[in-house]
This record gives C-alpha cells, sequence and structure tokens, in this order.
C-alpha cells in the first residue's frame, strides 16, 4: 500500500510538472516524479526492472538540462566596462545575453587625429566606441559628434555600400570592433541574438538622428 501511494504521488507530480511554465521546476518535479516510481516498480512480484531502467534515463537526461539551466541562471558578474557598456547598449539584453555578443569583439584604441573609418570603404566589421570621441566628416566638413556608446560604420556594414563618410578621432578612443564573420557565427549559435542586436542598431541609429536630424551622419 505504501509503495502504491508512492506511485499515485509521483503521477501528481508528473500532472504538476506538465502545468508549471519554468522550464528548470519542470524538470525538478519531473526528476522527483520519476525517482517516487522506482519503488512501486521494484516492489512488484516481479520487479519491471525495463521500467526502471526507462525511469532512471529519464533522471539523468532531465538532472543533466536542469544543471546546464541552473548553470546558465547564475548570477552573473561584469567588469566597470561592461557596466558601463550595459547600461549605455547593451541595456536591452541580459549581462548573460551581452557577454554572448561580447566575447568575439576585439578591444582597440585610437589616437587623437586618427581616422577610424574612410569615406567610400564597404566596411566587414561593426564598431562601438566605448570611451573617447571622434568627429564624423563628409568631404572634410563636420557633421556630427560620436561618442561613448555610439555605434560607427553600422550603415555600411548593414547594406555593403559604401561608408558615406569620414570618422576622425578628437581624442583618445577604446573601442570595439566585430568582424563579420564573428558576429554571423554567434548569430547561428544563439539565434535570439541577431534581432536583438538588429533593435540595438535601430536605437542606436534613431538616437543619432535624434541628436542630429541628418541622415546623411550615417556611416
Amino acid at each position: 500500500m505504501f509503495y502504491l501511494g508512492l506511485f499515485f504521488v509521483a503521477n501528481l507530480l508528473f500532472c504538476l510538472a506538465y502545468v508549471v511554465r519554468d522550464m528548470a521546476w519542470l524538470r525538478a518535479i519531473t526528476i522527483l516524479a520519476a525517482s517516487l516510481t522506482l519503488p512501486y516498480f521494484f516492489a512488484q512480484s516481479e520487479p519491471l526492472y525495463s521500467a526502471m531502467g526507462w525511469q532512471v534515463a529519464f533522471i539523468i537526461i532531465n538532472s543533466i538540462n536542469l544543471t546546464v539551466l541552473l548553470l546558465e541562471r547564475r548570477p552573473v558578474q561584469l567588469t566597470e566596462a561592461e557596466q558601463q557598456l550595459h547600461i549605455s547598449t547593451f541595456r536591452t539584453l541580459t549581462p548573460r545575453e551581452m557577454l554572448h555578443v561580447l566575447k568575439p569583439a576585439q578591444w582597440s584604441e585610437a589616437q587623437s587625429g586618427d581616422t577610424l573609418i574612410e569615406h567610400g570603404v564597404r566596411l566587414g566589421q561593426l564598431m562601438l566606441i566605448h570611451q573617447g570621441r571622434a568627429e564624423v566628416r563628409k568631404h572634410g566638413i563636420f557633421r556630427a559628434n560620436v561618442g561613448p556608446g555610439d555605434f560607427i560604420g553600422e550603415m555600411s556594414f548593414a547594406t555593403g555600400n559604401p561608408t558615406s563618410a569620414d570618422v576622425v578621432t578628437t581624442e583618445p578612443v577604446q573601442y570595439l570592433i566585430w568582424q563579420r564573420e564573428d558576429l554571423e557565427r554567434l548569430y547561428r549559435k544563439h539565434p535570439n541574438l541577431k534581432n536583438a542586436m538588429q533593435n540595438i542598431l535601430g536605437i542606436d541609429m534613431a538616437q543619432k538622428l535624434s541628436r542630429h536630424g541628418d541622415p546623411i551622419l550615417e556611416t
């Protein structure tokens, strides 16, 4: 009777598992429910080893997936630079998603007066200014300032068309560079990040237009 009670509770837990929405809870409850069926199967006049084997397999599979879920949900520790980037540019992403995006990026530095982007070039990379400022110049004429949190070269990167202006630093600049192939590899591994990054680039361009009101400023 005791083992029959355990089996009844196990089935109630299976029903509960299919009601909860959180995947971690679903897997945890399923593991508990499957574990409670083992004594029942073993207590039969002829132990149901086949059924026990399947339940053990389900327990192992769900335990592995639950471990992966819990590891992915661990609190993320961001460096000071990463915190600044999250606030200025990647606030629509979770910290963990942002770290996935930053992983293939290369950090680089430029001195005052350096040219980050030349007019008329097709870019195979996307750049984001982290610190410092630069000017957007079209045919040598100043058109706008760009600074921390601003992408540069995003229009040429997205469309494949030549850049429409030069971007020249006016002070030392620290910036990030993503190569196209690295981003494409990231999107294949994390498909949800492609739309997220497109939204971020859209927000960046909208902010530039609101500041300057001139679509030519998009490099």
